[in-house]
């Protein structure tokens, strides 16, 4: 099934394109996937339901219909108006409360059923949602679907597989990795949800898949070339005819073009606020770095919030991952702390493991997360390259000698 649809969204400040297309795969008897496209709320999801007897698909249809029941209501529309009217941090973390909040309730319903249903023992469903407001992308994250986010300089990876050590290195693996799935939702009575904020501009595109599509591609070169591709509409369908050709799988993909803005306000909130920027440029990585060379380094992170007692890990679902920290503290052994500024995983952007395999959040933390292949690809550039590479191994070095 191929759809293309163009909008204006309610409350989200650009025009919108955005196409859905799936393929049922060769192997497979019944499609068990879902997607929500609910424009009216601004709200887009893909569901990739597990379990026999067909209730992989009661869960994937659980998940999409009880969030957008959820991010429908009065409470949530509330969040959405007070964040549009003022996009301060407290209104952004109700955002964040709102969209776990939709995700637990759709747990909780597919929990209940299947204790209702032994038949539907077991099911479950990974789920990604992303929720448009202002001139941002909110997600929420579950399991092992994606969301990238296609730029000009790159397309970065968005979310991190809820897999397994060593289950799966992200590209042509198809579903065989399926059982190495750690959260999802159904499986337990407790729900991990990852929640991430990037800011969008004209010409950004966002891709929302199952395994079924990514596990296809070659790699992140391939699913670049595919997801940019002609339109939204074109993007999807090269992407899915490429998984029907190869993969066994249920594949389904939806692809939202931000198209040209057209509401202007006065207080835009482009992720990073002031504050905020400064206290990345303390980090070893930019410090004194121009302003227009740290922005560009910044364009390959994604922020995420780590409450209190959270592991900060060095490798998410294989990838190799370095931070910034904004604000909090991060208890990182013996008698050492770190706050705002700090660089954690240097060693991670040049892809070298560390001795370190994870930190621990002593208080609540925003952290921006940088995957070191998204790094790797925003270091095209041959002089911001030279910069930023010589600053790891100045910050390296000093590391070494202090610590030794």
């Amino acid at each position: 099934m191929l759809a293309r649809m163009s909008s204006i969204l309610p409350r989200f400040d650009f025009r919108a394109e955005y196409a859905q297309a799936n393929d049922i795969g060769s192997s497979r008897s019944q499609y068990e996937d879902r997607t929500l496209i609910a424009p009216q709320i601004a709200v887009f999801g893909v569901a990739d339901g597990m379990g026999g007897h067909q209730a992989g698909e009661v869960a994937a249809e659980h998940a999409v219909r009880e969030v957008e029941r959820v991010l429908s209501a009065r409470a949530a529309q509330r969040a959405v108006e007070a964040y549009v009217t003022r996009s301060d941090l407290g209104a952004r973390r109700q955002m964040y409360s709102e969209l776990r909040h939709a995700m637990e309730q759709a747990n909780a319903t597919i929990r209940a059923d299947a204790q209702s249903n032994p038949e539907r023992g077991g099911m479950g469903t990974t789920l990604d949602v992303v929720w448009l407001a202002r001139d941002h992308a909110f997600i929420g994250h579950a399991g092992d679907g994606r969301v990238y986010l296609a730029r000009q300089r790159a397309v970065l990876q968005l979310t991190q597989d809820h897999v397994a050590q060593g289950k799966s290195d992200g590209f042509g693996r198809g579903n065989a990795y399926r059982s190495g799935i750690t959260n999802a939702l159904g499986i337990s009575d407790v729900l991990t949800v990852d929640t991430l904020f990037v800011d969008v501009t004209r010409g950004d595109r966002l891709l929302l898949c199952s395994d079924g599509v990514y596990g296809q591609l070659d790699g992140e070169a391939e699913l670049s070339e595919l997801l940019r591709e002609g339109t939204p509409k074109d993007a999807a369908a090269a992407l899915i005819a490429r998984a029907a050709r190869l993969g066994r799988d249920n594949a389904t993909a939806i692809v939202i073009e931000v198209g040209e803005r057209f509401v202007k306000r006065s207080d835009q909130d482009r992720g990073l606020g002031a504050q905020d920027l400064e206290r990345a440029r303390q980090s070893p990585l930019l410090a004194d770095l121009p302003l227009s060379f740290a922005l560009t380094a910044l364009s390959a992170a994604v922020e995420i919030e780590v409450q209190a007692g959270e592991g900060i890990p060095r490798v998410v679902a294989n990838d190799l991952v370095a931070y910034i920290v904004l604000d909090g503290v991060v208890d990182c052994g013996g008698e050492r702390r770190v706050g705002a500024g700090a660089l954690l995983f240097p060693e991670s952007l040049v892809g070298v493991p560390g001795v370190v395999d994870g930190l621990l959040a002593e208080r609540p933390c925003r952290v921006l997360r940088v995957r070191a292949d998204d790094f790797a690809e925003i270091c095209a550039e041959p002089r911001l390259a030279s910069e930023l590479y010589r600053r790891i191994a100045q910050h390296l070095a000093r590391s070494v000698a202090r610590a030794g």
